[in-house]
Protein backbone atom coordinates (compact mmCIF):
# COMPACT_ATOMS: atom_id res chain seq x y z
CA UNK A 1 0.00 0.00 0.00
CA UNK A 2 2.94 2.50 0.83
CA UNK A 3 4.42 1.57 -2.62
CA UNK A 4 1.02 2.55 -4.20
CA UNK A 5 0.94 5.84 -2.02
CA UNK A 6 4.29 6.72 -3.10
CA UNK A 7 3.70 6.34 -6.52
CA UNK A 8 0.45 8.19 -6.70
CA UNK A 9 2.18 10.67 -5.00
CA UNK A 10 4.71 10.83 -7.79
CA UNK A 11 1.81 11.01 -10.41
CA UNK A 12 0.07 13.86 -9.31
CA UNK A 13 2.99 16.02 -8.30
CA UNK A 14 3.08 18.30 -11.25
CA UNK A 15 -0.57 19.02 -11.01
CA UNK A 16 -0.19 19.98 -7.17
CA UNK A 17 3.25 21.76 -7.67
CA UNK A 18 1.59 24.19 -10.38
CA UNK A 19 -1.70 24.62 -7.77
CA UNK A 20 0.61 25.74 -4.64
CA UNK A 21 2.96 27.59 -6.99
CA UNK A 22 -0.17 29.69 -8.53
CA UNK A 23 -1.12 30.05 -4.40
CA UNK A 24 1.97 31.39 -3.21
CA UNK A 25 2.69 33.81 -5.86
CA UNK A 26 -0.49 35.05 -5.01
CA UNK A 27 -0.06 34.96 -1.29
CA UNK A 28 3.46 36.68 -1.18
CA UNK A 29 2.22 39.34 -4.18
CA UNK A 30 -0.87 40.18 -1.74
CA UNK A 31 1.40 40.64 1.29
CA UNK A 32 4.62 42.44 0.05
CA UNK A 33 2.16 45.03 -1.79
CA UNK A 34 0.78 45.63 1.65
CA UNK A 35 3.95 45.99 3.93
CA UNK A 36 5.24 48.04 1.01
CA UNK A 37 2.22 50.59 1.30
CA UNK A 38 2.48 50.63 5.00
CA UNK A 39 6.60 51.32 4.49
CA UNK A 40 5.70 54.20 2.07
CA UNK A 41 2.82 56.01 4.76
CA UNK A 42 5.37 55.30 7.43
CA UNK A 43 7.80 57.12 5.35
CA UNK A 44 5.70 60.18 4.43
CA UNK A 45 4.91 60.26 8.39
CA UNK A 46 7.98 61.91 9.60
CA UNK A 47 8.95 63.35 13.03
CA UNK A 48 11.08 66.47 13.97
CA UNK A 49 13.93 64.95 13.25
CA UNK A 50 13.29 63.90 10.19
CA UNK A 51 13.38 60.17 10.76
CA UNK A 52 9.50 57.81 10.61
CA UNK A 53 7.76 57.64 13.70
CA UNK A 54 7.32 54.13 13.34
CA UNK A 55 9.71 53.42 10.62
CA UNK A 56 10.01 49.93 9.36
CA UNK A 57 13.38 48.02 9.52
CA UNK A 58 14.96 46.57 6.33
CA UNK A 59 14.90 46.97 2.19
CA UNK A 60 12.00 45.57 0.59
CA UNK A 61 14.26 43.84 -1.88
CA UNK A 62 16.28 42.66 0.53
CA UNK A 63 13.16 40.83 2.32
CA UNK A 64 11.98 39.34 -0.85
CA UNK A 65 15.68 38.01 -1.54
CA UNK A 66 15.79 36.47 2.25
CA UNK A 67 12.48 34.50 1.94
CA UNK A 68 12.81 33.67 -1.33
CA UNK A 69 14.62 30.63 -0.91
CA UNK A 70 13.08 29.60 2.27
CA UNK A 71 9.43 29.72 1.23
CA UNK A 72 10.39 28.00 -2.64
CA UNK A 73 12.03 25.00 -0.33
CA UNK A 74 8.59 25.15 1.92
CA UNK A 75 6.14 25.26 -1.10
CA UNK A 76 7.98 21.86 -2.56
CA UNK A 77 7.77 20.40 1.23
CA UNK A 78 3.94 20.67 0.92
CA UNK A 79 3.87 19.29 -2.43
CA UNK A 80 5.60 16.13 -1.65
CA UNK A 81 3.41 16.26 1.80
CA UNK A 82 0.04 16.62 0.01
CA UNK A 83 -1.13 19.98 1.95
CA UNK A 84 -4.55 20.68 0.49
CA UNK A 85 -4.33 23.87 -1.49
CA UNK A 86 -6.58 25.47 1.09
CA UNK A 87 -5.11 24.87 4.21
CA UNK A 88 -1.63 25.89 1.93
CA UNK A 89 -2.84 29.20 1.55
CA UNK A 90 -4.36 30.14 4.94
CA UNK A 91 -1.28 28.88 6.35
CA UNK A 92 0.58 30.76 4.00
CA UNK A 93 -0.76 33.94 4.91
CA UNK A 94 -1.00 33.50 8.68
CA UNK A 95 2.91 32.99 8.06
CA UNK A 96 3.99 35.52 5.22
CA UNK A 97 1.88 37.81 7.83
CA UNK A 98 4.07 37.26 11.14
CA UNK A 99 7.29 37.10 9.14
CA UNK A 100 6.71 40.34 7.31
CA UNK A 101 5.31 41.70 10.79
CA UNK A 102 8.71 40.55 12.39
CA UNK A 103 11.07 41.77 9.50
CA UNK A 104 9.59 44.81 9.25
CA UNK A 105 9.37 46.42 12.68
CA UNK A 106 12.14 48.30 13.76
CA UNK A 107 11.98 47.69 17.25
CA UNK A 108 11.82 43.91 17.65
CA UNK A 109 10.19 41.77 20.16
CA UNK A 110 12.11 42.12 23.86
CA UNK A 111 12.59 38.64 25.04
CA UNK A 112 12.92 38.85 29.08
CA UNK A 113 15.16 36.38 30.73
CA UNK A 114 12.86 34.01 31.33
CA UNK A 115 10.30 34.11 28.41
CA UNK A 116 7.00 32.35 28.91
CA UNK A 117 5.12 31.33 25.61
CA UNK A 118 2.83 33.67 24.17
CA UNK A 119 -0.19 31.42 24.00
CA UNK A 120 -2.49 34.31 23.19
CA UNK A 121 -4.95 35.68 24.10
CA UNK A 122 -4.83 37.03 20.17
CA UNK A 123 -2.59 34.40 18.75
CA UNK A 124 -1.09 31.28 19.96
CA UNK A 125 2.52 31.09 18.79
CA UNK A 126 3.02 27.77 20.07
CA UNK A 127 0.50 25.94 17.99
CA UNK A 128 1.74 27.70 14.86
CA UNK A 129 5.26 26.95 15.34
CA UNK A 130 4.53 23.18 15.43
CA UNK A 131 1.71 23.88 12.78
CA UNK A 132 4.70 25.12 10.10
CA UNK A 133 6.54 22.31 10.69
CA UNK A 134 4.50 19.47 10.73
CA UNK A 135 4.31 19.06 6.76
CA UNK A 136 8.07 19.03 6.33
CA UNK A 137 8.50 15.98 9.02
CA UNK A 138 8.60 12.31 6.69
CA UNK A 139 6.76 10.55 9.83
CA UNK A 140 7.08 7.09 8.21
CA UNK A 141 10.96 7.46 8.41
CA UNK A 142 10.75 9.38 11.83
CA UNK A 143 11.91 7.95 15.32
CA UNK A 144 11.62 8.31 18.55
CA UNK A 145 13.88 5.59 20.99
CA UNK A 146 14.21 5.23 24.59
CA UNK A 147 10.33 6.44 25.23
CA UNK A 148 11.04 4.11 28.39
CA UNK A 149 12.61 6.95 29.55
CA UNK A 150 10.25 9.46 28.25
CA UNK A 151 8.24 7.81 30.69
CA UNK A 152 10.29 8.15 33.92
CA UNK A 153 10.73 12.09 32.74
CA UNK A 154 7.04 12.69 32.97
CA UNK A 155 6.55 10.20 36.57
CA UNK A 156 9.46 12.36 38.03
CA UNK A 157 8.13 15.85 36.52
CA UNK A 158 4.22 14.76 37.61
CA UNK A 159 6.00 14.24 41.42
CA UNK A 160 7.35 17.60 41.66
CA UNK A 161 10.84 16.59 40.22
CA UNK A 162 12.96 18.75 38.11
CA UNK A 163 14.59 17.45 35.04
CA UNK A 164 17.24 18.42 32.47
CA UNK A 165 17.59 17.60 29.01
CA UNK A 166 21.14 17.34 27.86
CA UNK A 167 21.64 16.96 24.34
CA UNK A 168 23.13 18.02 20.77
CA UNK A 169 21.59 20.63 18.62
CA UNK A 170 21.10 20.68 14.85
CA UNK A 171 18.28 22.73 13.66
CA UNK A 172 16.58 26.17 15.00
CA UNK A 173 13.27 23.49 14.47
CA UNK A 174 14.70 21.26 16.96
CA UNK A 175 11.91 22.82 19.75
CA UNK A 176 9.68 21.88 17.28
CA UNK A 177 10.85 18.74 16.38
CA UNK A 178 10.54 17.64 20.02
CA UNK A 179 7.25 18.99 20.54
CA UNK A 180 6.06 16.99 17.12
CA UNK A 181 7.45 13.78 17.74
CA UNK A 182 6.36 13.58 20.90
CA UNK A 183 3.28 14.27 20.62
CA UNK A 184 2.93 11.46 18.06
CA UNK A 185 3.92 8.88 20.64
CA UNK A 186 1.45 10.88 23.25
CA UNK A 187 4.07 13.00 25.43
CA UNK A 188 3.04 16.46 23.91
CA UNK A 189 2.35 17.75 27.66
CA UNK A 190 6.15 17.10 28.03
CA UNK A 191 7.33 18.87 24.86
CA UNK A 192 5.00 22.10 25.76
CA UNK A 193 6.11 22.48 29.28
CA UNK A 194 10.07 22.15 28.39
CA UNK A 195 12.03 25.44 28.77
CA UNK A 196 14.87 25.99 26.19
CA UNK A 197 17.82 27.34 26.86
CA UNK A 198 18.09 29.76 24.28
CA UNK A 199 21.23 31.98 22.40
CA UNK A 200 20.68 35.06 21.28
CA UNK A 201 20.42 34.54 17.11
CA UNK A 202 16.96 32.97 17.80
CA UNK A 203 15.95 36.08 19.83
CA UNK A 204 17.64 38.38 17.48
CA UNK A 205 16.80 37.09 14.04
CA UNK A 206 13.91 38.11 12.27
CA UNK A 207 12.40 35.38 11.25
CA UNK A 208 13.56 33.01 13.94
CA UNK A 209 11.66 35.39 16.50
CA UNK A 210 8.15 34.50 15.93
CA UNK A 211 9.13 30.63 16.83
CA UNK A 212 10.77 31.75 19.53
CA UNK A 213 8.02 33.77 20.72
CA UNK A 214 5.81 30.39 20.80
CA UNK A 215 8.50 28.85 23.67
CA UNK A 216 9.30 28.50 27.32
CA UNK A 217 13.24 30.29 26.96
CA UNK A 218 15.84 31.00 29.15
CA UNK A 219 17.52 33.30 26.90
CA UNK A 220 21.48 33.75 27.34
CA UNK A 221 24.58 34.72 25.75
CA UNK A 222 26.69 31.36 24.82
CA UNK A 223 30.67 31.78 25.75
CA UNK A 224 31.27 31.22 22.14
CA UNK A 225 29.27 34.64 21.21
CA UNK A 226 30.38 36.29 24.18
CA UNK A 227 33.78 36.33 22.41
CA UNK A 228 32.63 37.52 19.06
CA UNK A 229 32.05 40.94 20.23
CA UNK A 230 34.13 43.70 19.60
CA UNK A 231 32.05 46.58 21.92
CA UNK A 232 32.94 46.21 25.27
CA UNK A 233 30.02 48.05 26.47
CA UNK A 234 27.64 45.62 24.70
CA UNK A 235 29.48 42.67 25.98
CA UNK A 236 28.98 44.15 29.45
CA UNK A 237 26.11 44.11 29.33
CA UNK A 238 25.46 40.52 27.92
CA UNK A 239 27.18 39.68 30.66
CA UNK A 240 24.91 41.54 33.07
CA UNK A 241 22.18 39.72 31.29
CA UNK A 242 23.34 36.22 31.66
CA UNK A 243 23.52 36.50 35.27
CA UNK A 244 20.04 37.67 35.57
CA UNK A 245 18.92 34.67 33.43
CA UNK A 246 21.45 32.63 35.74
CA UNK A 247 18.98 33.91 38.63
CA UNK A 248 15.72 32.52 36.64
CA UNK A 249 17.39 29.22 36.27
CA UNK A 250 17.82 28.65 40.25
CA UNK A 251 14.66 30.00 41.13
CA UNK A 252 12.96 27.78 38.31
CA UNK A 253 15.02 24.88 40.05
CA UNK A 254 14.09 25.63 42.97
CA UNK A 255 10.66 25.83 42.27
CA UNK A 256 10.48 22.04 41.32
CA UNK A 257 8.59 20.11 38.38
CA UNK A 258 10.39 22.09 35.38
CA UNK A 259 11.60 20.45 32.56
CA UNK A 260 14.74 22.24 31.02
CA UNK A 261 16.82 21.86 27.17
CA UNK A 262 20.52 23.18 26.71
CA UNK A 263 22.40 22.49 24.65
CA UNK A 264 26.10 22.87 25.74
CA UNK A 265 28.00 23.27 22.53
CA UNK A 266 26.79 26.66 22.47
CA UNK A 267 25.88 26.69 18.57
CA UNK A 268 24.18 23.82 15.66
CA UNK A 269 26.46 20.88 15.21
CA UNK A 270 28.05 21.32 11.35
CA UNK A 271 29.15 18.62 8.97
CA UNK A 272 32.08 16.99 10.08
CA UNK A 273 34.92 17.82 7.24
CA UNK A 274 36.85 14.06 7.45
CA UNK A 275 33.65 11.89 7.78
CA UNK A 276 31.32 14.13 5.28
CA UNK A 277 28.64 13.64 7.95
CA UNK A 278 26.79 16.04 10.74
CA UNK A 279 28.31 15.11 14.02
CA UNK A 280 28.13 17.14 17.74
CA UNK A 281 29.37 19.75 18.74
CA UNK A 282 31.92 19.46 21.60
CA UNK A 283 30.42 20.39 25.04
CA UNK A 284 31.08 23.41 27.04
CA UNK A 285 31.78 21.80 30.26
CA UNK A 286 31.27 24.39 32.12
CA UNK A 287 27.68 24.59 30.86
CA UNK A 288 26.85 21.79 31.82
CA UNK A 289 28.99 22.12 35.38
CA UNK A 290 26.50 25.13 36.02
CA UNK A 291 23.28 23.28 36.14
CA UNK A 292 24.72 20.60 38.08
CA UNK A 293 25.55 23.60 40.76
CA UNK A 294 21.80 25.14 40.58
CA UNK A 295 20.46 21.64 40.79
CA UNK A 296 22.56 20.99 44.35
CA UNK A 297 21.36 24.34 45.42
CA UNK A 298 17.60 23.62 44.54
CA UNK A 299 17.74 20.09 46.26
CA UNK A 300 18.88 21.74 49.31
CA UNK A 301 15.36 23.66 49.08
CA UNK A 302 13.60 20.41 48.62
CA UNK A 303 13.70 20.29 44.92
CA UNK A 304 15.40 17.21 43.65
CA UNK A 305 16.64 17.15 39.93
CA UNK A 306 17.55 14.47 37.14
CA UNK A 307 20.02 14.45 33.95
CA UNK A 308 18.94 13.18 31.11
CA UNK A 309 21.05 12.99 27.73
CA UNK A 310 18.83 13.67 24.63
CA UNK A 311 20.50 12.86 21.03
CA UNK A 312 18.88 14.68 18.29
CA UNK A 313 19.04 13.52 14.45
CA UNK A 314 17.82 16.74 12.82
CA UNK A 315 20.22 18.36 10.18
CA UNK A 316 17.94 17.44 7.06
CA UNK A 317 14.96 19.64 8.24
CA UNK A 318 16.12 23.44 8.21
CA UNK A 319 19.81 22.98 7.32
CA UNK A 320 22.12 24.88 9.19
CA UNK A 321 24.56 26.44 6.91
CA UNK A 322 28.27 25.09 6.86
CA UNK A 323 30.17 27.82 8.09
CA UNK A 324 29.62 28.76 11.88
CA UNK A 325 28.91 32.77 12.25
CA UNK A 326 27.73 35.12 15.25
CA UNK A 327 25.99 37.47 13.14
CA UNK A 328 22.22 37.21 12.03
CA UNK A 329 20.26 36.45 8.74
CA UNK A 330 21.31 33.81 7.17
CA UNK A 331 19.85 32.02 4.22
CA UNK A 332 17.44 29.09 5.12
CA UNK A 333 15.86 26.21 3.67
CA UNK A 334 12.79 24.19 4.95
CA UNK A 335 13.26 20.79 3.49
CA UNK A 336 10.75 17.69 4.27
CA UNK A 337 12.76 15.18 6.14
CA UNK A 338 12.79 12.47 8.44
CA UNK A 339 14.06 13.24 12.00
CA UNK A 340 14.97 11.57 14.96
CA UNK A 341 15.78 11.62 18.82
CA UNK A 342 16.82 9.40 21.34
CA UNK A 343 16.12 9.73 24.93
CA UNK A 344 19.23 8.14 27.30
CA UNK A 345 18.96 6.65 30.82
CA UNK A 346 19.49 9.21 33.96
CA UNK A 347 23.13 10.06 34.59
CA UNK A 348 23.68 10.68 38.12
CA UNK A 349 26.44 12.85 38.62
CA UNK A 350 26.98 11.42 42.26
CA UNK A 351 27.54 7.84 40.75
CA UNK A 352 29.50 8.46 37.56
CA UNK A 353 32.41 10.55 39.81
CA UNK A 354 31.22 14.02 40.70
CA UNK A 355 30.85 17.15 39.28
CA UNK A 356 34.17 17.76 37.42
CA UNK A 357 33.55 14.19 35.91
CA UNK A 358 29.64 14.59 35.11
CA UNK A 359 29.86 16.53 31.99
CA UNK A 360 32.25 14.60 30.08
CA UNK A 361 30.19 11.44 30.68
CA UNK A 362 27.01 13.04 30.15
CA UNK A 363 28.31 13.95 26.36
CA UNK A 364 29.91 10.81 25.83
CA UNK A 365 26.46 9.35 26.27
CA UNK A 366 24.75 12.15 24.08
CA UNK A 367 27.64 10.79 21.02
CA UNK A 368 26.57 7.12 21.54
CA UNK A 369 23.03 7.44 21.09
CA UNK A 370 23.29 10.08 18.38
CA UNK A 371 25.67 7.71 16.23
CA UNK A 372 23.28 4.93 17.47
CA UNK A 373 20.15 6.55 15.75
CA UNK A 374 22.29 7.99 13.31
CA UNK A 375 23.04 4.14 12.05
CA UNK A 376 19.29 3.72 11.67
CA UNK A 377 18.44 7.35 9.97
CA UNK A 378 21.19 7.96 7.62
CA UNK A 379 19.62 5.43 5.10
CA UNK A 380 16.03 6.56 5.33
CA UNK A 381 15.09 9.44 2.47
Amino acid sequence: MRLVDDLSGLVTSPIRLLRLAKITREVCTERMEYYAAIRDKQSQSEDGDGQPQQGLRGDMGDIKNDMRTFFTSYMKSHVIARTPADEYREMLNVTLSIFMDSLTQRDPYSFEPFHQAVRGPDFDFYSWGNRFFRPLVKYRSSRVDGLENVRKIQSLLANGDNVVLIGNHQTEADPQVLSILLETEGYGDIAEKTIFVAGHKVTTDPLAIPFSMGRNLLTIFSKKYLESFEDTGYKEAATARNRQTVAEMQRLLTEGGNIFWVAPSGGRDRRDPEIGEFAPANFDASSVGLFNILAKRAEKAGAKTHFFPLAMWTHRLVPPPEETVADVGEERRADRAAVGLAFGEEVRPEEVGGRKIFPGVIEKQVREAYWAIHEVMRLRK
